[in-house]
């Protein structure tokens, strides 16, 4: 078994196809696929399945597919060590993130880092909703080495980063745009707007303690639409700070009484086992959170 036949398979199952894998790798479709082909006979089994719709694992395919992770990170380990010991910042970092941090916060950090390390190669996925499931899955599956979510998380090492608030999205023609602040019992009778990058469990939090439940009309993917539905008035919004780190034009960020906040981080499996460039990554962004 060679390790150019792991990352063979890594390569289509991320990809979908064994021809954008090709191109992904830099090889041909045929060298590729004789890589797997080798493999499914070292191993004796059929690890992907292939179609008209693309490539996809097979059940035995899925089950190995955390170990051959484990494999290529350990390997990636390796060659980490190594290159700290010629005091070199190196490798591959796969980061995971909810995606309201991606918006501001997250973007100065990768830039930052990028610009210190630039022998290591960043990998951003991003988890399309707010919540942790996925990407301690991921986490736990290899797919990522690091996480940036809402904390607290339990059986991971964590890096506390920063505190994010829910701030209030109204129309600027609105009667509260004006205000210093504004009480979720104020935004009560308003069509409420929701959208991915909002943090529900802090939004129901938030109207549970006035005894409210958010009026939501609308459900959406996109932040731009979420702000364009605003500013034409139909309805308002809680989004987290960081995913609105300034007001659009047409619409006002107002400040919560009281405030519902959150903690982010870092997630890791191990402080300890992580590699050289997941350090590095960490030490800037709490650089930069202060």
């Amino acid at each position: 078994m060679q390790i150019h036949q792991l990352e063979a398979l890594i390569a289509i199952v991320e990809a979908g196809s064994f021809t954008l894998a090709a191109e992904r790798l830099g090889v041909s479709q045929s060298a590729l696929s004789h890589a797997i082909a080798t493999l499914e006979r070292e191993l004796g089994v059929t690890v992907l399945e292939r179609g008209r719709q693309g490539a996809r694992p097979t059940g035995v395919g899925e089950r190995l597919l955390p170990h051959v992770h484990e494999v290529l990170a350990r390997l990636e380990r390796i060659r980490a060590e190594a290159a700290g010991t010629a005091h070199l910042v190196t490798g591959r970092v796969r980061l995971g993130s909810i995606p309201s941090a991606t918006v501001d916060f997250l973007p100065r950090v990768l830039a930052a880092f990028g610009r210190q390390y630039p022998q290591v190669e960043l990998v951003l996925l991003e988890e399309p909703s707010q919540g942790t499931g996925r990407l301690l899955e991921w986490l736990t599956s290899h797919t990522i080495d690091v996480a940036l979510l809402e904390l607290p998380v339990t059986d991971f090492e964590t890096v506390p980063l920063l505190h994010d608030e829910l701030c209030a999205v109204v129309p600027a023609t609105s009667p509260l745009a004006g205000q210093p602040d504004v009480r979720v019992r104020e935004l009560a009778s308003e069509v409420f707007v929701l959208s991915r990058y909002s943090s529900e469990h802090l939004i129901e939090e938030a109207y549970r303690r006035e005894g409210l439940t958010p009026n939501i009309r609308y459900e959406v993917q996109d932040l731009g639409t979420l702000v364009s539905l605003v500013r034409e008035g139909l309805g308002v919004s809680l989004v987290p700070r960081l995913a609105l780190p300034r007001a659009p034009e047409g619409v006002a960020l107002l400040p919560i009484s009281p405030r519902p906040t959150r903690q982010l981080g870092f997630v890791v499996r191990s402080l300890a086992d992580a590699s050289p460039a997941v350090q590095a990554l960490i030490q800037k962004a709490r650089a930069l959170s202060g």
